[in-house]
């Protein structure tokens, strides 16, 4: 049961990574800008599937609650805000 939790997290994020990277790169055609946008899906991406495999892999377990669920998603939340903010 681990096995397909985790092949879905995989496919979920890889899915959210290439739509992502697509959407936000497609009207930057070179440069920093761009490695950033590509950067920023693949993290983004990378965090769903993460999300999405704990979160299944607790409801798999009998341990999801709403309290877990926020324990779970919050650490991501507050990572994407550090990371997504603005560089001087």
């Amino acid at each position: 049961m681990t096995l397909v939790v985790a092949g879905a997290a995989v496919a979920v994020g890889a899915l959210v990574a290439a739509a992502l990277v697509s959407a936000g790169s497609r009207r930057i055609r070179r440069g920093a800008r761009r490695d950033a946008a590509i950067a920023r899906g693949l993290r983004r991406g990378a965090m769903t599937g993460s999300i999405v495999g704990l979160v299944a892999l607790l409801r798999v377990l009998d341990g999801l609650t709403p309290l877990t669920l926020v324990f779970v998603v919050a650490p991501f939340v507050v990572a994407e805000l550090l990371l997504s903010t603005r560089r001087v």
